[in-house]
This record gives structure tokens, sequence and C-alpha cells, in this order.
């Protein structure tokens, strides 16, 4: 779908994209995370046709359009983080606007409505409606033509939990009917739920780029065992070396004990079977932030060493 090929951007002194790669898969919903001035709005503005790279290509589709094409931004919707509407309109006003400027069917406004839960809201002023039900609206303006390519920017920053929730459920339908979304978020938890690939970008260049699956696999091998006892951790420590079994002494009655890839009652019977006497035991794995943030610092260590 999206091909972008050493792409760079400077503001004056300032690179704000430095020869960056990747690509989206048709369907796929592809995400950039990263921390403010990352250079994840700049690249969403170069995929929009909004801004022109000073290097680089971007290709659009099979036939390789550039952003710029009109062919291009016909099947193209994009939601920014702060929508704003014409005053004075209601909500079918304003997507009935939109719908003309784009020469589309009154018939597609109907159908936004439904697609995004606002049918109900059709008939009130747009500049009054709540944040989550903004945000709807404009990812309604986003589906008039029904695109095969939405561009969401930080499309849940502003909202509160509810309404968070409420958009990333929309997001995941988008999702089960094999839209292409590039999804652009500083939030991790943001994309968790929604996203096939995460493009983690910092200082404008791409740091990572992971399957949330590879990631989750990577959190299921890191997964520890916490461990207290009745009594001092020498038996236990002797039990669990004679197994093998890593570990690490976290206090006189506690361990933690290395339980990757769901090990961790095979560690318990080895245990009992020694006679140890547990406590209490609880499974602990390293968040996907923690993943993504290890994934980044191996990364650029890497790089860091072969300079």
């Amino acid at each position: 779908m999206i091909r972008v090929e050493e792409i760079v951007k400077r503001y004056g002194p300032v690179v704000a994209v430095d020869r960056l790669s990747f690509q989206v898969e048709p369907g796929e919903t592809f995400a950039l995370i990263g921390p403010n001035g990352a250079g994840k709005t700049t690249t969403l503005k170069i995929l929009l046709g909004l801004a022109r790279p000073d290097s680089g290509r971007v290709a659009i589709g099979p036939e390789g359009l550039s952003p710029q094409s009109a062919r291009a931004r016909k099947d193209l919707g994009y939601v920014p983080q702060r929508a704003e509407f014409p005053p004075a309109r209601t909500v079918t006003q304003v997507l009935e606007f939109f719908a003309d400027l784009r020469g589309l069917p009154r018939e597609s406004v109907g159908r936004a409505l439904d697609r995004v839960g606002l049918t109900a809201q059709r008939d009130r002023l747009a500049t009054h409606l709540s944040g989550g039900y903004t945000q709807r609206l404009s990812l309604a303006q986003a589906l008039l033509s029904d695109p095969a390519l939405l561009v969401l920017d930080e499309p849940t920053a502003s909202l509160d939990p509810e309404a968070t929730w409420e958009f990333r459920n929309l997001l995941e339908q988008l999702r089960r009917e094999r839209k292409t979304v590039i999804l652009s978020s500083h939030l991790l938890a943001e994309v968790e739920r929604v996203a096939d690939r995460v493009l983690i970008m910092n200082d404008g260049k791409r740091a990572a780029l992971e399957s949330l699956a590879d990631l989750r696999e990577r959190q299921v091998q890191a997964s520890r065992l916490r461990v207290e006892l009745q009594e001092t951790a020498v038996g236990a420590e002797a039990a669990l070396r004679g197994h093998g079994v890593s570990y690490e002494r976290i206090g006189e009655r506690e361990l933690m004990v290395h339980a990757a890839n769901g090990s961790g009652v095979k560690v318990l019977e080895c245990l009992r079977g020694a006679g140890i006497d547990i406590r209490s035991f609880k499974l602990q794995g390293p968040t996907l932030e923690e993943i993504f943030l290890s994934v980044v610092r191996k990364k650029e260590g890497n790089r860091h060493g072969s300079e």
C-alpha cells in the first residue's frame, strides 16, 4: 500500500526526519510511536502530501503514486489530533459540506454516521459535541468516500478515558474490515489493541520496527515468578540449582525465578517436590512498554557500538 524510502526532511538546521524507510501492507494497521518531537507528525504530513521530503521517495498504491497525486488523495481519509468544523452547522450539515467538496453523493453521509455511531446526534450542532463525539465526527468525514487508507494523528490525545475506549472500539472495527490504517501516537496503550506492526521513532529516525506478535512473544519469554517462602530461601535455592533453574535472591524468604514460556508450574512442582513450603507466588512479565524500550535501547547501543 505504501513504500517509504530513505526520506529526509529538514526545517533549517533541524532534521525532523532522518533517512526513514518502511512499508505498510494492504489491510494492515501500522502504528508510529515515539516521544514528542520524534518526527511522527512530519512523517504523516509527507504521507498526506502536505509536505515534501528534501530527499527520498514515497510511493502509494500498486501504481506507486506520489502523495501529491489527486488519485492518491481520493482514496485517503485523514483524522487530525484536533478537528475543527464549520460553525453553526449540524452534524449532518458538516458531513454534507465535506461530501459536496469531494463530489460524493448525499447517501454517503448516512452511511458514515451509522458507521461511527452518530446517527442519533445527526441534528446536533457540531460545535456542541463532546470531545469523543467530535472525534467520531472527524472519523465519519474521513470515511465518507470509504477510502482504502486512513491516517490518524494522535486521535485520542485529548479524550477522556471513556471516549478513548469507545474510539478504540471503532478502530478495532476498521481493523476487522481490513482497512489500511496508519496510526500515530506517543501512547503505547493506544496501539496495543489495534496495531499489527509498530514503527518506533526517535530523533526522526527508525529506532525499531516490530510486530505486536513478536513483542508479545518477547514478553512471554521474559516472564518471571516471584516466590515467597515460609522459611529462608536456602533450601529452595539448592532445589532450583539442582534442576538448572535460573533465579535471583530478592529477600531472605523471596526468590525471583525465571519462568519463560509457561515454565512457572514446573518451578512450583520442583519446589514442592523438594519439600519447600511456599507462602505465595506471583507470575510477573515486563509490560509491552518495557519491551519497546528494551528494543530501542538495544538497537541504539548496537548503532553506537559500530560507530
